[in-house]
């Protein structure tokens, strides 16, 4: 999946470079709590700034990556200083873990009653502890007659993946009744099932329920995500959606990956908390930023105005892209590099988050550890072609920008 760029095609240029981020909407006031500050803790950062929210951060991370977007940093691990936290909630209007520590969330479970009362907990314990587990949740799908692929099938190529591992860590295809066992006792052994794979993220009050904006889920050859695109609306897709939120009585979000196989929808798995990148494209490609939305469902009647409430007009119709690189050095000029898309894991092994270029059509980021770099790049504009050229000019701007200087 190595590609070398060297684009010619400069129709489409990048605006002016703002020197800062930029929120899309006036601060409202409004503090959001959010504990974990990886990648998911990324994603929820950016969004609570462009939503004009106030982020105070915590992880005992003292590098963590959100730091970037966060206005206050605390540094320490929850678990082990519950004071600290309960004295936060004091001056948080909402709290949202983003994080998967099990540890973790079952401390955030035993104190959410001691809590300020007035700081909301943005989190659906019951339904996190079915979709953590893939054993639960396809259990649950059968209850609720959503198809999803068939268990221990009689014959190979068969998908394995752990039992309470998130998205695709470790998940993979096995050819033959041999190479299967080798495969842990404890993993789920399924039919593998080809077609495109998609996301549908689905927000509740616990009754009512919005689904906002499909998208399609660009896998690489260790079925990592490397790359988010919008898709058009599709009615089954929404009906498995909603009939899953609303059997979880959902009080929350909700993330539904779903392969689109030849018979139908199959249902992958179910995650219920704040994913990571499919927000910002779904917000790049709808207008809708799931952190407001998800706020809505907590502080006010959750109702038909709820999506209108949480949508940026200004990206309702547009085309996002956000796709993941790593960079790396080749004595091929004149740019002697290459960008290589890839999943997830690539940014993650980053240790410094630092926006390069954020535009109105381009934002690049790049996690940065030493010599290694890999980029994260969003792109969006009006139409498909647009935002496609703006990210490849992007693209472009990242390979000069590691260029060799000229002497």
């Amino acid at each position: 999946m190595g590609i070398t760029m060297c684009l010619s095609d400069k129709s489409v240029k990048p605006q002016e470079q703002m020197t800062v981020f930029r929120p899309d909407f006036q601060k409202s006031g409004k503090r959001i709590c959010l504990i974990g500050g990886k990648l998911q803790g990324v994603e929820a950062a950016y969004l609570s700034q462009k939503a004009g929210l106030y982020v105070i951060l915590i992880d005992k991370n003292k590098d963590a990556l959100a730091r970037e977007f966060a206005d206050e940093f605390h540094c320490f691990d929850v678990t082990k200083d519950k004071k600290a936290f309960i004295e936060i909630s004091e001056k948080s209007d909402f709290m949202l873990p983003v994080n998967e520590n099990q540890e973790t969330i079952d401390f955030l479970e035993s104190v959410q009653h001691e809590i300020n009362p007035r700081c909301a907990l943005l989190f659906d314990f019951d339904a996190y502890r079915i979709s953590c587990d893939k054993n639960k949740s396809k259990k649950y799908f059968r209850s609720v007659n959503v198809p999803t692929p068939t268990d221990r099938p009689t014959e190979p190529p068969f998908f394995v993946k752990p039992p309470n591992e998130s998205g695709s860590s470790n998940a993979r295809i096995v050819k033959t009744e041999k190479e299967l066992e080798s495969v842990p006792a404890d993993y789920l052994i399924e039919e593998y099932v080809e077609g495109p794979v998609w996301s549908l993220e689905v927000i509740g009050d616990g009754k009512h329920y919005e689904v906002v904006k499909e998208t399609y889920i660009h896998l690489d050859d260790v079925y990592d995500c490397n790359q988010v695109t919008p898709l058009p609306k599709n009615p089954d897709l929404r009906k498995i959606t909603l009939d899953l939120a609303s059997g979880l009585s959902l009080k929350g979000i909700m993330d539904v990956e779903a392969i689109e196989s030849k018979k139908g929808f199959k249902v992958l798995e179910i995650d219920a908390r704040f994913p990571s990148q499919t927000p910002i494209c779904v917000y790049f490609s709808s207008g809708v930023n799931l952190i407001s939305l998800l706020i809505d469902a907590f502080e006010k009647p959750f109702d038909a105005d709820s999506l209108k409430r949480a949508t940026n007009e200004k990206y309702k119709n547009h085309y996002g892209i956000l796709e993941h690189f790593l960079y790396e050095e080749t004595k091929t000029a004149p740019l002697y590099g290459k960008l290589t898309s890839g999943g997830e894991h690539l940014v993650s092994k980053g240790k410094k988050l630092t926006p390069v270029f954020v535009s109105e059509n381009i934002e690049i980021y790049e996690f940065a550890d030493q010599k290694y770099k890999a980029y994260t790049i969003i792109s969006h504009s009006k139409s498909q072609e647009e935002a496609e050229k703006y990210h490849q000019a992007a693209q472009l701007m990242v390979l000069e920008k590691n260029a060799p200087c000229e002497s």
